[in-house]
Parts: structure tokens; C-alpha cells; sequence
């Protein structure tokens, strides 16, 4: 699974930064330092904190991670939907800001991969309590439809 998710420079952000280091050489050239100091710094922010991202290496796709949190009496009713069927009946449950439960889902924007793991709490921290459930295909579609359905 992780072999499968890398990360790589952001491409967008990339060409960003460098049209912002010019327009910062233009306005030094035009004298306009104050112009030239800002642009210069927000480059170097941008370039600093969004210069990678995680990308699926099959499709190329980028990939966003999400917490869903859940109560302990759930965990049971939570998991035989995740390995089940997913589907419009499947049993909705609603997640919230925090629980003793934790679900953590890594899914590429274009829907064709996802890996769903169950967490729970003990004191300080979140234990990974099974294994990861692999999705590829149409259930990730369903995966999908299932989260959205189930946040309030």
C-alpha cells in the first residue's frame, strides 16, 4: 500500500512560485522593494509548505487523507459495512468531531483507489486496531457515496 502512494513536487505550485520570483524581479527592476520584499516572502512560503503533495503512482492521481471519528458502540456495526456490501442500504451512521473511534481514509480524487483503517483510542493516542481494507474500482466509488452520506 504505501509503496503505491509517494510524494512528489507539486507541479502547479512549482510554476506558481517561479512566476512569483519574477514578478518580484520585475518589480525590483521597476524599484518597487516594498512590492519585491512581499511577493519574494510569499514565494518562499508557498514554494516552503505546498511543495509536495502525495500522488497515486498507478494513475498519477493526488490523493487526500480524512479523519472520521466514531463512537466505541459503532466500531462493530462500522466494520461489517466496510467490509460488506457498500450500497444505498447500507447502514448509515453519522460521525462526528471527535470519539473514542477513528477511521482514516486515503482516497485519490479520481475515485480509483482508497484504503480505509480503523483506529481506537487508549489514553494520549489512536491504536490502529485493523488491518487496512484496500478498495480499487467501482467500491471506491461506493466508499465515497457512503462517507458523504454519513457526515452531518
Amino acid at each position: 500500500m504505501e509503496n503505491l502512494i509517494v510524494k512528489r513536487i507539486n507541479v502547479k505550485i512549482l510554476v506558481l512560485t517561479i512566476t512569483m520570483v519574477i514578478i518580484s524581479g520585475v518589480a525590483l527592476i521597476l524599484k518597487d522593494y516594498s512590492t519585491t520584499v512581499i511577493v519574494l516572502i510569499a514565494a518562499a512560503l508557498i514554494f516552503f509548505f505546498k511543495r509536495k503533495h502525495e500522488v497515486y503512482t498507478v494513475t498519477g492521481s493526488p490523493v487526500k487523507r480524512e479523519s472520521y471519528f466514531f463512537d466505541r458502540e459503532s466500531k462493530s456495526a462500522l466494520e461489517s459495512v466496510l467490509h460488506g456490501e457498500l450500497g444505498d442500504n447500507s447502514l448509515v451512521m453519522y460521525f462526528s468531531d471527535n470519539g473514542s473511534g477513528r477511521l482514516d481514509v486515503i482516497m485519490t480524487k479520481d475515485e480509483n483507489y482508497a484504503v480505509a483503517t480503523i483506529f481506537h483510542y487508549i489514553p494520549h493516542r489512536y491504536e490502529q486496531d485493523s488491518d487496512p481494507i484496500e478498495y480499487t474500482g467501482p467500491k471506491v466509488k461506493k466508499l465515497a457515496r457512503y462517507l458523504k452520506r454519513c457526515q452531518r
